[in-house]
């Protein structure tokens, strides 16, 4: 199968939108479960690839490179995509290589990428236009930005809007914020979009946003529920993992616990309204793995 092939037989499923368990606060709340989208190459992720693909195959560069850290989603899910369609990978990781691999670079590794250490230094050049084509140049490669960034990963993400017809409002986690930024191309006038920032990057999103959309009240960004910066989990996040893990709906650490840890400080604060209100389950569940919580999903493919 081609890259393009492998993307769509993912996106083309069909994920369950069930209600947020033990919701009793303003209005109706669903949670889209992107996270049952594939056993590995769950949420969002894919939905970002989609246009960095294929403009890769129209390229033609040998190869796909693209950053990310030891517990990166976005890494996790390029390499499982391009192991099933034989394309070569070089991925750029923060870190450094005499350290044992995290669960989630062994998959890579397993499934056929290459992978390149980088000190802090050189990891921070990676949004420098200069030292990205050099490279694509070095490695003869398509290069992807950090969690599948760029107009090309909007272009995917704007399909995420047709699964939010119906709903006034729809909250998800920002990072680099490409998901949201794709959807709010295709969502209705009507719909709200929330968008948890999940960086501590002192208003950064929001002057994006402002960039990208203008002065909108239709967009929305929450910026006091970082937990203390990206990555990080506090225990009140941690309660709301454990909370919902035994009400059989599993969260990630990093970006869709953090949308509900949100969404219930809202409404205990009173600031939510009584409309139809949707979260996207991102996925990411492979990297609760850097917190010792489990269930984790399956990664025992491709072999």
């Amino acid at each position: 199968m081609s890259p393009s092939e492998v993307v769509s037989a993912i996106i083309s499923q069909t994920v369950p939108t069930h209600p947020l368990p033990e919701w009793q606060g303003e209005g109706r709340c669903d949670v889209l479960r992107l996270d049952k989208l594939d056993a590995v190459v769950s949420g969002n992720k894919i939905f970002k690839l989609m246009g960095h693909l294929q403009a890769w195959q129209a390229s033609g560069c040998s190869r796909l490179l693209s950053f990310g850290g030891a517990y990166s989603n976005h890494l996790h899910a390029l390499a499982a995509v391009c192991a099933q369609a034989n394309v070569a990978l070089t991925l750029m990781v923060r870190g450094f290589a005499d350290l044992p691999l995290t669960p989630t670079l062994a998959d890579c590794q397993r499934w056929g990428a290459q992978l390149q250490f980088c000190n802090r230094q050189q990891y921070a050049l990676r949004y420098d236009e200069a030292y990205r084509q050099h490279l694509a140049q070095q490695w003869d490669a398509w290069v992807i930005p950090e969690g599948g960034g760029g107009v090309e990963g909007r272009q995917g993400c704007a399909l995420l809007a047709e699964r939010a017809s119906g709903y006034d409002e729809v909250w998800l986690a920002l990072g680099t914020g490409t998901t949201a930024l794709g959807m709010a191309a295709g969502l209705a006038v009507e719909t709200k979009l929330v968008g948890v920032n999940c960086v501590a990057d002192q208003g950064e999103q929001q002057k994006r946003w402002q960039r990208a959309l203008g002065f909108n009240k239709r967009w929305q960004v929450l910026d006091q529920y970082h937990g203390g910066g990206f990555g990080r989990c506090p225990d009140a996040v941690k309660q709301v993992i454990q909370h919902y893990d035994a009400l059989e709906l599993p969260l990630d650490p990093v970006y869709t616990a953090k949308v509900i840890w949100a969404l219930e400080q809202e409404q205990a604060a009173n600031r939510l309204t009584n409309v139809r209100r949707l979260i996207i389950h991102t996925g990411g569940l492979q990297g609760r793995r850097s917190m010792g919580l489990s269930p984790v999903p399956a990664a025992s493919y491709p072999a």
